[in-house]
């Protein structure tokens, strides 16, 4: 078991508090000093009893997963919503990011780990039925070399990966009572529909709902990093994946 506990926030736990009372104020939402040490403790205790990555296994030689479960694209108004359940730790962003998230994992010459660059799986097959108006959709998605974008993709009528991999909002009420939002990231052996690896991380929107400065609280919070246990960045997905999965070496039977 690997527990990655951010540490950053707590040696400014402080600052970040009066800073979060301040903005809140600035935006007409003004919190009580005793409402932030009581959301910022709520924080504190689920980073410390619930965050980390916990890997049971990993393997090596997998060409490509499943996306069993994509993270939803958030809608304008889903962003100042205290109790918008989307997964605001992974993703707080409109448009295709959070739709393509998955199609990430394919970018050559992309980094896969901190200080290491190289490619990702062959395809990443994606179920987006929840994002379309009707029907089921498996989509695959393709990169080319040298490109930092999916160049190409298409439909497909049963997916052959060994592996899935789920993005899960896990707040509870008492959670966003706080503006505190959960997530969990799941890789799971379909073949038996065991978890060989999963990471819980904990969000907090510091300002508690502050407009102040055209603020979008959710993607502020989301973007700042401020307030994440573990703290995650644009690849951050990406490089606990391919350490659980890795696609670049031989001698294991992975698809």
């Amino acid at each position: 078991m690997n527990r990655n506990h951010t540490s950053s926030w707590l040696s400014a736990y402080g600052s970040i508090v009066l800073l979060a009372l301040v903005g809140a104020c600035a935006g007409g939402d003004q919190k009580s000093d005793a409402y932030a040490e009581e959301a910022w403790a709520h924080f504190k205790k689920m980073c410390d009893a619930k965050a980390g990555e916990r890997i049971y296994k990993s393997y090596r030689g997998v060409k490509s997963v499943l996306v069993v479960k994509p993270l939803p694209t958030a809608t304008e108004k889903d962003l100042f919503d205290q109790y918008w359940y989307g997964d605001p730790y992974s993703n707080a962003s409109t448009g295709d990011r959070a739709r393509l998230a998955a199609a990430r994992l394919t970018y050559p010459d992309a980094p896969i780990a901190q200080g290491k660059r190289g490619n990702g799986f062959d395809f990443v097959e994606s179920d987006e039925s929840q994002n379309l108006a009707s029907g089921k959709k498996l989509v695959k998605y393709f990169f080319s070399p040298g490109q930092r974008q999916v160049q190409s993709q298409e439909l497909a009528t049963s997916p052959v990966s060994r592996f899935g991999i789920s993005w899960e909002d896990i707040s509870t009420t008492a959670d966003r009572k706080y503006w505190v939002a959960g997530s969990r990231l799941t890789i799971t052996d379909l073949t038996n529909r065991t978890v060989v690896a999963e990471r819980i991380g904990f969000l907090i929107e510091g300002g508690f709902g502050s407009r102040a400065g055209q603020r979008r609280p959710w993607q502020t919070a989301q973007v700042m990093g401020r307030g994440k246990c573990p703290d995650v960045h644009d690849y951050s997905d990406r490089w606990f994946v391919l350490k659980v999965l890795n696609p670049n070496e031989e001698n294991h039977d992975g698809k």
